[in-house]
């Protein structure tokens, strides 16, 4: 009897079991979607829509581009003489300075002729004897029948008298220089009393400062050619000038610093300047007018190849491009463009 029990309690508690069991598995069932997070939608991404490009230009147009250099010269005086010996000897005196201003004969400089100037003297007193030898001569000969040869040797001591007379006056000249102008001195040679000097030695040079022309003796000389279109400015103005001469020019026996120089003159010339004044020259080397000209920095370059940005519809093109004359800011496009087009500044 004891074990008929024993054994109906373990199946009543191992129903048991099965009905917890059963129960949480129910829960389990009912319930289990609890247990595990909702799955979102996934969203598709937003479509970006590009920025439109936005370009700055600039019209292509039609004007003038001019190649042009800017030198400065000096003012020198179109007419100046210099002045010299034509025999060598030793220097007596200069009597002039640089700057000084002389009338045309004034004396400039002069050779120690003192022994000339004796000669001189004398050979007056010889011409004067033989005339007075000469008139007595004639005198014996037209009134007394005196000698014939004696009147002709009288004439011919006279005649020799005075072309020696005349050859020491000469030679008196040639010993003192002269001024052949009015002007100022420029330049006075480095000599002093007593030096010796050889002929044609410039001592003094005299200038009219009333007449003045532009030199230019830079490295550019070799640009300038006559006929060329070229300007001056002075004070603020432009004067209107003309190319009169080049180094190709020169004379053969001009100076070295003519050899190299241009010489401009200037019209209307304003009153006051003044021998060795500076003034700007501007010289035109090319010149186009009607024609396409750009911004040279909008000239992109590579290798041999030039080329322009250009908005065509909407849309950046490189377009290449061949440019004539070019200045340090423009240039002249002779091909690849047309008037009225839009380049791309940036």
């Amino acid at each position: 009897m004891y074990v008929i029990q024993k054994k109906r309690s373990g199946t009543i508690q191992s129903k048991c079991v099965i009905l917890v069991l059963a129960a949480a598995l129910s829960a389990v069932t009912f319930t289990g979607c609890y247990f595990f997070p909702k799955e979102e939608e996934v969203l598709a991404p937003p479509i970006k829509v590009p920025a439109e490009i936005s370009y700055e230009t600039l019209e292509v147009k039609r004007g003038t581009i001019q190649n042009i250099i800017r030198v400065t010269g000096n003012f020198v005086p179109v007419s100046q003489e210099d002045v010299y010996f034509t025999k060598s000897d030793r220097l007596k005196e200069i009597h002039v300075k640089a700057g000084q201003e002389v009338k045309k004969g004034d004396l400039l400089a002069e050779f120690d002729n003192e022994s000339l100037l004796n000669e001189i003297k004398l050979q007056e007193i010889a011409l004067r004897r033989s005339q007075i030898l000469y008139e007595e001569a004639k005198a014996n000969y037209e009134i007394v029948g005196g000698s014939r040869t004696s009147l002709d040797l009288a004439e011919l001591d006279v005649e020799s008298n005075r072309l020696r007379l005349e050859k020491l006056r000469a030679d008196l000249e040639n010993a003192r220089l002269l001024s052949p102008i009015d002007g100022k001195v420029v330049y006075v040679a480095g000599v002093k009393e007593g030096d010796f000097v050889n002929a044609y030695q410039t001592i003094v040079r005299v200038a009219d400062p009333t007449q003045l022309q532009l030199r230019y003796s830079g490295d550019r000389a070799d640009l300038f050619r006559i006929g060329m279109d070229v300007e001056v400015e002075i004070g603020g103005k432009t004067y209107n000038a003309e190319i009169v001469m080049t180094p190709s020019e020169a004379p053969e026996d001009a100076d070295a610093e003519s050899r190299r120089s241009v010489l401009i003159e200037v019209a209307d010339l304003p009153e006051g300047i003044r021998m060795g004044e500076p003034a700007n020259i501007v010289l035109t080397l090319e010149k186009k007018e009607n024609v396409i000209v750009i911004p040279k920095l909008l000239v992109n370059s590579f290798a041999n190849r030039k080329f322009v940005n250009v908005l065509v519809d909407g849309i950046r093109e490189e377009r290449d491009i061949e440019v004539g004359i070019q200045t340090n800011t423009e240039v002249e496009v002779i091909k690849g463009l047309e008037e009225g087009e839009l380049l791309i500044r940036r």
